[in-house]
């Protein structure tokens, strides 16, 4: 049965992805979006007799296509964001994780509110929306959690702009969705 439902999901995921790409006129890769999914299939299908985290999955699954869009355009819809909120937020209630869930949520949404408002526009409105999921799902974390993350995530960041050509560095700013995503899945054990 857990495997059906695992299997159910990731089909959901991959059907939902290619929505999402084409409503938002982005490459869906297929191919490498049936490999990633499957490759996330494998090692969760070793943790099937552990508790799933039903949000982690949502994240992940929804996160890609996130960070496809923000590569594209540089901006994370909220026509995403509020839906994928909404479904991290249910998800957690069914889990009994609600409580702490909004906790995580709201102090990542101010942390990287007050980062924006420091940074006169240097972090985009649509990555402290990401970074308000993103605490939906870790929940509830310590200051010195929040700012590993963000060192970890911006240190990602700016690895991922050195592989660009000169020109176009810093020309569209840096597409934060994915070095955030992988900040979040290396800090998730905490």
């Amino acid at each position: 049965m857990e495997i059906f439902a695992l299997v159910t999901f990731y089909i959901l995921g991959y059907l939902i992805h290619i929505f999402l790409c084409r409503r938002f006129n982005t490459d869906p890769q297929r191919f490498k979006t049936f490999l990633l999914y499957l490759f996330i299939a494998l090692i969760l299908a070793g943790a099937l007799s552990q508790n799933l985290n039903l949000a982690a999955l949502s994240l992940l699954i929804i996160g890609w296509s996130i960070i496809l869009i923000d590569y594209e355009f540089h901006r994370i819809p909220n026509f995403i964001t509020g839906y994928l909120s909404l479904l991290l937020l249910l998800i957690q209630l069914f889990q009994h994780h609600f409580l702490d869930s909004i906790i995580g949520g709201v102090e990542f949404l101010l942390f990287f509110g007050v980062l924006t408002f420091i940074s006169r526009g240097g972090i985009g409105i649509g990555d402290v929306k990401l970074a308000g999921l993103i605490g939906l799902v870790i929940g509830r974390v310590t200051f010195l959690e929040l700012i590993n993350f963000t060192l970890l995530a911006a240190i990602l960041g700016l690895l991922s702009i050195l592989g660009k050509s000169r020109p176009q560095r810093f020309k569209g700013g840096i597409a934060f969705a994915a070095p955030m995503f992988a900040a979040a899945i290396w800090i998730w054990p905490i």
